[in-house]
């Protein structure tokens, strides 16, 4: 037994030196990127019997085995598979994997796999582990190649995509309109009537008011005083046309009719502006009344001048028009070409009326190119015949030593002339050998539908032709939605100069019933060209890895590429892997075949570029199963100091 206690304890002092080995090995790989810490598990040794057990039999109990061990071993040292915790580096060809998998390394021979990213290009351009120089696989089996320095040959432009919104308020083509500033009015004077005794003879009889005063007041003047002299008036009855002469007063029309004893009142002025007022003067109380009058203040009438209106009848005239009065007509056409001509006033000559003067413009004026016509809300205007941009004019004017006067109101642009709506954009289209040419596309309305418009491509001539320049009925939804190109072709085609052949480019307008392209809404202009597929040579500047493990190149044209893809190696049994230095593995009998796939599939896990794996070791577990080993060992060092003591006890007895 004492022999046996002996062995026993110096199992236990391997055991336990063989944990301080793994333990030690865990702490000095702390730091050491993508290892993989191990941990040992332990098994008893077979047991001595001493005693076999027995059954229960009869009247005794059964009885347990009496069993003595011999030791312990170490059973196992596992590999621990679990993550450990990521650094970033910022280093574009560093990568680490989050979850299962390793990259697969060659050495020309044989195939390694690690959790170490480490990789760099070498003076082959071959991607290559810096550890070990060992080269990186790809997805397809074969070693990666960086193309440094490479070119990226120029792609000539196959398709424009387009976005944003045309107007769906029409704003043209109009036709320029100019007219008056201000409408025309037909009025009435302000009247009064003085009516004296019927018939003939003297009609008035003012005697009783011979020296006395009128007052009479014209619009918003002062007040003009009629006298009555004694002489005239204080012998006896006079005519009305005697009263009459009294009323010389600017602004005001006096007519005597001696038959009917009457003397009418008329404003010159027309219109509501023409205001008329009679007063009794100082101490003449009663003398209104004797001429039949009244002290009410009267204004005139007015409306809408109508093609029927006498020209005199207008209230912007200050003075009546007489026979032979002249008004000159003068102005340019829509194309700018001048015309002028004098209109005569009479029955007998040009005409009287408002219609008379219009039939006279259209007359003047080159009628294949614009209109004159008079307006329901007395506006005289010209319209031209056709839409888009005029340059438009007249003036009316009277001739100098007239009788009869207008204040003709100038005449102003209305509504500009102006094409149909348009919209512009421009983009740069790549030819096949990397020159760039700007187009610029002009979206128009349809002057038929405006909820149709068409799109024409142009280029500055010195760069080639547009063989194929329209787009035509591009159409809409009623909600404004694009919904399809109608003309029959959805490309343009261009011939530049020093290629041969012609280029053709699909335009992308969205998607039927869609807002992903273009739309027709009530806001402003906003469509543009925003996108091209073409792009001029370039040289790989750098490389880097995305989260799926592809190496992508990223060129000197602002375009980047695939070069290859990561292959990345999963095992049923990642534990049953075999360690052969350098932080590598190779696969075990107990670690089945790999199984080669890319990052993110069957059940590979994810690349984390710019970034290594740490180790994933726990110092504070490990430092625990330190104390737990030192103490194991010593343990068992005292069951051998023990046993040899008892060695040398049995030894004495002899003496």
């Amino acid at each position: 037994m004492v022999s046996t206690a002996l062995y026993t304890g110096l199992s236990g002092l391997r055991l336990h030196q063989n944990y301080i080995d793994v333990i030690g090995n865990n702490l000095a790989n702390v730091s050491t990127a993508g290892f993989r810490g191990s941990r040992p598990t332990f098994s008893d040794l077979l047991s001595y019997t001493a005693r076999s057990g027995t059954a229960a039999n009869g009247s005794l109990g059964g009885q347990n085995p009496m069993q003595i061990g011999h030791g312990a071993m170490m059973s196992t040292v596992d590999i621990d598979t679990s993550q450990g915790t990521f650094q970033d580096t910022g280093r574009p060809l560093d990568v680490a994997i989050q979850g299962h998998g390793f990259f697969t390394l060659t050495d020309g021979n044989q195939r390694y796999y690690s959790r170490v990213g480490t990789f760099g290009i070498d003076n082959a351009h071959s991607l290559v582990d810096l550890r070990t120089g060992m080269q990186v696989m790809s997805s397809n089996g074969s070693t990666i190649t960086v193309p440094v320095g490479d070119t990226l040959p120029a792609h000539a432009t196959t398709s424009v995509s387009f976005q944003g919104n045309l107007p769906a308020r029409v704003s043209g083509p109009l036709e320029e309109i100019i007219q008056s500033s201000s409408a025309l009015k037909e009025g009435t004077p302000a009247h009064k009537r003085a009516t004296g005794t019927a018939g003939t003879g003297n009609q008035f009889d003012l005697t009783a008011f011979a020296g006395k005063t009128v007052l009479v007041r014209i619009g918003n003047s002062a007040q003009t005083t009629i006298t009555f002299d004694a002489a005239t008036f204080g012998a006896g009855p006079v005519n009305a046309s005697t009263v009459a002469a009294r009323f010389a007063v600017a602004g005001l029309s006096v007519t005597a009719n001696d038959a009917a004893g009457t003397i009418d009142f008329d404003t010159i002025e027309l219109g509501q502006a023409a205001k008329l007022k009679f007063d009794d003067g100082s101490q003449s109380t009663g003398m209104l009344a004797s001429l039949g009058l009244s002290a009410t203040l009267v204004t005139g009438t007015e409306s809408t001048a109508t093609a029927a209106s006498s020209l005199n009848a207008l209230t912007a005239r200050t003075t009546p028009y007489a026979p032979g009065d002249q008004i000159s007509i003068r102005g340019t056409n829509p194309d700018g070409t001048a015309f002028s001509d004098t209109f005569v006033f009479g029955a007998a000559n040009n005409g009287t009326t408002l219609q008379d003067l219009v039939t006279f413009i259209n007359q003047t004026i080159d009628n294949t190119q614009a209109t004159a016509e008079l307006t329901t809300d007395g506006h005289l205007r010209l319209v031209a015949t056709d839409k888009g941009p005029a340059e438009m004019s007249m003036i009316i004017g009277d001739a100098t030593g007239n009788s009869g006067r207008v204040d003709w109101s100038d005449f102003r642009v209305s509504q500009n002339g102006s094409g149909p709506d348009t919209a512009t954009t421009s983009i740069d289209v790549v030819d096949a050998q990397g020159l760039t040419h700007n187009v610029t596309m002009t979206f128009t309305r349809s002057t038929s539908d405006p909820a149709v418009w068409n799109m024409t491509a142009g280029i500055d001539a010195s760069e080639g032709t547009v063989t194929q320049p329209t787009i035509g009925q591009i159409r809409f939804n009623s909600d404004g939605s694009f919904n399809v190109i109608g003309g029959g072709t959805n490309s343009l085609s261009f011939a530049w100069n020093g290629t041969g052949g012609t280029q053709s480019v699909a335009v992308n307008l969205g998607s039927s019933g869609m807002f992903d392209g273009i739309a027709m809404l009530g806001a402003t202009a906003t469509v543009a060209a925003t996108d091209q597929d073409g792009f001029g040579s370039g040289t790989l500047l750098n490389v880097a890895f995305d989260t799926n493990g592809n190496l992508n190149g990223f060129y000197s044209n602002g375009q980047s590429q695939l070069l290859e893809t990561l292959r990345i190696s999963v095992f049923a049994n990642e534990a049953g892997l075999a360690r052969s230095g350098d932080t590598l593995f190779v696969a075990s009998p107990n670690s089945d075949d790999a199984i080669s796939t890319t990052a993110n599939i069957a059940g590979a896990g994810s690349i984390r570029p710019g970034a290594l794996e740490n180790s994933n070791v726990d110092i504070a577990r490990e430092f625990v199963n330190l104390i737990e080993a030192q103490r194991g060992f010593q343990a068992n060092s005292r069951v051998i100091t023990t046993a040899d003591q008892i060695l040398a006890d049995l030894m004495n007895i002899v003496r």
